[in-house]
């Protein structure tokens, strides 16, 4: 069967990771919207520079122009075996937009609130390459990743900015789960990232 895999899950639930690990357990491809987002810019399409022009401006892309993005993207031939979301859809106004496929598993990694706050907490960004590394491995602001880049505290890893995002997880996020019903299956979250990786191939 071809997997169409929703990876739902609070910031700092490790979704990003899981879908890396999953998407090459399974071999098929693993999507983020931020990622999809930058590569359509990088090619310099009509739909790109429109983008591109939004952004810089600091307004968000509209959550019908994101879907007609994705569902050019799921016609790729490397999509055609099943793909993996990584945090989509993250509202209702997306998931009403996100109407010409339908998955067939949505996979919640639940954690804890104070869980999430001390793992986002120590999150660190590489400048570079985008690698996500955390204090908790005696990496610093500042210090160099393997690719040269800096390593930095984004501005949305801080406290405040994190229960905000928490909050609006609750608020807009739960609500869509809850829409799919019976595909949904509850991961538990806490443990090693191989613990993890395990209980969602069990969940499958």
């Amino acid at each position: 069967m071809a997997y169409k895999i929703l990876l739902m899950g609070p910031q700092g639930s490790g979704k990003g990771t899981q879908a890396e690990r999953l998407a090459a357990h399974l071999g098929i491809q693993a999507f983020s919207m931020g990622q999809l987002l930058r590569d359509e810019i990088a090619t310099e399409s009509d739909l790109g520079k429109k983008f591109d022009a939004i952004l810089r401006r600091g307004d968000l892309v509209s959550d019908e122009d994101a879907a007609t993005m994705l569902k050019f993207r799921l016609q790729k031939p490397d999509a055609q075996d099943g793909y993996i979301l990584d945090g989509y859809p993250r509202n209702l106004s997306q998931w009403n937009a996100f109407d010409f496929d339908t998955p067939t598993h949505v996979i919640v990694i639940d954690v804890p609130r104070d869980e999430s706050l001390k793992r986002l907490g120590g999150r660190l960004t590489c400048r570079s390459c985008n690698k996500v590394g955390s204090m908790a491995d005696g990496i610093k602001p500042g210090d160099r990743c393997v690719c040269a880049g800096e390593w930095y505290q984004r501005s949305d890893d801080m406290p405040e900015a994190i229960a905000r995002r928490l909050e609006i997880y609750e608020h807009d996020t739960q609500p869509v789960i809850e829409k799919y019903g019976v595909l949904v299956k509850h991961v538990d979250g806490v443990g090693t990232v191989e613990e993890v990786a395990d209980r969602i191939k069990s969940a499958l």
